[in-house]
């Protein structure tokens, strides 16, 4: 490492140790003063984190993201989005929100340094759209989230309801001037614009997902603090919340979990909430838990019914059928569908292993359809 490059990292060292207040303690040690991080997380996550929290003025973040003042300010006053609905399993529709290219681009940028910056602090309840180092192995998160509550006599499935719009951008805008980020208001008030779409949390946005994680931060750490004096399980992926016990989960603490998750300014879907005894199948996140970690054989039928819709009909409509959209889909929606679909399979090879003749058939049939997006998936357990 050059002396340009140490100089750079000890500036920002410095910059954090200035500006971080209370929040700096989970940094400094306080006989030393010296910097420390989490053992696990590679070097170059905590020093992009560093990066994040050093910026102090909009000059700066446009540096960091490498846009010019000009095509921010046009970002932040005038952003566009392309909107469509898809229709949800159970009823009702959903609204995604995805940002025109441009904006993407800025926002993928800056999602890079949020989670990073997330890996230094992340709860150890927390497996959704949380990055995992390369160094570390690739693994499925889903199946590593729902591993926690394998065999349990009960399963307690608690669901957010309409997670990324009830994330409305004046509770952005405290997250960054709260000791978590610590900036200034100008610069709260310019990272809210940029990452909320008509006042709140877009579902297309690739921002979304890290600033809700950060948002959920001191629910995570309330619950994981009331699940370990109860002798209980917890876990979130996304707007998932399982909880498990060796026995039955008393009803007065359900009430209290429900107490806790609301007085953090969350609402729940009653529809998704359930509980489940051994004797039933126990569900996490779309995945078996009972016995093992295992996929369901309706997920199974869905994606191989997927599959065959494209062969036989098209993508443009398998994507109007499986989005139940009656009108012609647009680039961004036919996108959203291929990609969604790709994942399926991923998660199953993902959770059942790369060998699985499953996976290996439905992978052959992605090979031809969707070359690009197709990976192996490697797995640890």
């Amino acid at each position: 490492m050059g002396n340009g490059s140490l100089f750079f990292i000890m500036k920002q060292f410095k910059l954090l140790k200035e500006r971080a207040g209370k929040w700096r303690q989970r940094y400094v040690d306080a006989d030393t003063g010296r910097f420390f991080f989490r053992r696990d997380v590679p070097q170059r996550y905590p020093f992009n984190g560093l990066h994040l929290l050093s910026v102090a003025n909009e000059s700066q973040l446009c540096k960091m993201l490498d846009v010019k003042l000009k095509a921010m300010s046009e970002f932040i006053h005038h952003p566009s989005y392309t909107m469509f609905e898809i229709s949800k399993k159970k009823g009702g529709k959903r609204t995604i929100e995805a940002p025109d290219e441009d904006l993407k681009e800025v926002q993928r940028r800056l999602n890079y340094y949020l989670n990073a910056y997330y890996l230094m602090i992340k709860p150890a309840s927390v497996f959704g759209f949380v990055i995992q180092p390369k160094e570390n192995g690739r693994y499925c998160a889903i199946a590593e989230n729902a591993r926690p509550h394998v065999g349990k006599k009960q399963v307690l499935n608690i669901d957010i309801k309409d997670f990324f719009p009830a994330i409305k951008a004046g509770r952005v805008k405290a997250l960054f001037t709260s000791e978590i980020f610590g900036y200034n208001e100008h610069l709260a008030t310019l990272l809210a614009l940029l990452v909320t779409h008509k006042g709140a949390l877009p579902v297309g946005a690739p921002t979304s997902p890290a600033i809700a994680n950060f948002i959920c931060y001191p629910l995570d750490m309330e619950l994981m603090a009331f699940c370990s004096d109860h002798g209980l399980t917890y876990t979130r992926y996304a707007d998932d919340l399982t909880f498990s016990a060796e026995e039955t989960i008393d009803t007065d603490d359900i009430l209290d979990i429900v107490s806790i998750i609301n007085s953090h300014h969350f609402a729940i879907n009653e529809k998704k909430f359930r509980i489940r005894s051994a004797h039933q199948q126990q569900m996490v996140t779309g995945v078996v838990v009972n016995r093992k970690v295992n996929i369901d054989r309706k997920l199974i039928r869905r994606v191989r019914a997927i599959l065959h819709d494209i062969q036989l009909n098209g993508l443009i409509a398998a994507t109007m059928r499986h989005l139940r959209i009656d009108e012609m889909p647009d680039d961004a929606a036919i996108s959203y569908f291929s990609r969604r679909t790709v994942g399926l399979v991923n998660f199953i090879g993902q959770v059942k292993g790369p060998k699985d003749p499953v996976y290996l058939r439905y992978k052959r049939i992605l090979d031809d359809l969707f070359p690009s997006y197709v990976s192996s998936p490697k797995t640890y357990f």
